[in-house]
């Protein structure tokens, strides 16, 4: 069941077409959550995989699955650098340094990040077109809310939604997460 929730929420980011992706998680539903984590972690993170707890309250916990390289990747790009050292991001900090940081504006401040949309690989322009202006001029809504390039966003959506569907098919078909992206 774990593995359906990941599969569902984080494909894009597993299947590496995509740095980052994020899943709420209800604790009644896995009281074992920490040490579910830590046992995926033994396995995935030796392919550059790696699932966190970003921040929790006492009945969920908000989750990230990221691909290390490639997160480290995008927090390297001019654009993304320049947008996080502007919301207070250490400026060429190491990938556990900005996780920290967004760990602590997530629990720290009364609204939302929206510049999480840098880790998770939304465009610059529709990061930037969230944050100012939120529904404003907003001119297409799918795993995000697009400013810019609507044709390319969707072309985007629709591989992560084919990128999920075979994920779940292999599950439905008895094979494990870490079977499809720890063998060999």
């Amino acid at each position: 069941m774990f593995d359906t929730i990941i599969a569902y929420h984080c494909a894009p980011a597993l299947a590496g077409i995509k740095p980052a992706n994020i899943f709420s998680c209800r604790k009644s539903e896995y009281p074992g959550l920490r040490i579910e984590l830590e046992r995926l972690n033994a396995q995935f993170n030796r392919k550059g995989i790696c699932l966190e707890i970003l921040c929790e309250c006492e009945k969920r916990a908000l989750v990230m699955l990221y691909r290390k390289d490639r997160l480290e990747e995008r927090l390297a790009e001019p654009e993304i650098a320049e947008l996080l050292c502007g919301c207070g991001y250490p400026e060429e900090g190491s990938l556990s340094e900005m996780l920290d940081a967004l760990r602590d504006r997530i629990s720290g401040s009364g609204e939302f990040p929206h510049e999480i949309g840098a880790f998770l690989g939304y465009p610059i322009g529709d990061i930037y077109g969230f944050i100012n202006g939120r529904n404003e001029n907003c001119l297409y809504t799918g795993y995000w809310r697009v400013y810019g390039d609507v044709e390319k966003c969707k072309e985007c959506f629709r591989r992560y939604d084919i990128c999920r569907s075979a994920i779940l098919k292999r599950l439905e078909k008895g094979q494990s997460l870490v079977g499809i992206f720890c063998a060999a």
